[in-house]
C-alpha cells in the first residue's frame, strides 16, 4: 500500500518523493499526449512540473498558442512578460495545477524584426 498526502486543489499525491515524481511524470505525459504537441521540454522536480515550448519547435504564434492550450488544460492563463535585458523580446508563461502538482508552462518570443 502506498501512503498518500493531500495535495493542493483536493488531489492526492504519494507521500514518498520518488512516487510523487513518478505520479507527476505520468500526469504530465498524459497532458502532453492529450494536447498532441510533440517536442516539448519537460522537467519534474520537488516543486513543480515545468513544460517549455522550445523556440526551435515552431514560430512565435504557434508557440504562444501551445502555451495557451496547456495553460487552459491546467487551469492557468497565458500571459506575456516583456522583460528587457535578454536576447528575446519577452516570454509567454502560465502557472497552473495538474493532478495536485504545480505546473509552469512557458516559451520565449523572438525579437521583433
Amino acid at each position: 500500500m502506498t501512503a498518500v498526502t493531500a495535495a493542493p486543489a483536493g488531489g492526492l499525491l504519494p507521500a514518498r518523493p520518488l512516487a510523487a515524481q513518478a505520479h507527476a511524470l505520468r500526469a504530465a505525459a498524459a497532458l502532453i499526449e492529450r494536447a498532441g504537441i510533440a517536442g516539448l521540454s519537460l522537467t519534474v522536480d520537488d516543486d513543480r512540473i515545468t513544460i517549455q515550448v522550445p523556440v526551435h519547435l515552431a514560430g512565435p504564434g504557434a508557440r504562444v498558442a501551445a502555451v495557451a492550450l496547456l495553460a487552459a488544460a491546467t487551469g492557468g492563463t497565458a500571459a506575456r512578460n516583456d522583460r528587457p535585458g535578454s536576447r528575446t523580446f519577452g516570454w509567454v508563461s502560465a502557472e497552473g495545477n495538474l493532478a495536485g502538482h504545480a505546473v509552469r508552462v512557458f516559451t520565449a518570443i523572438e525579437p521583433a524584426p
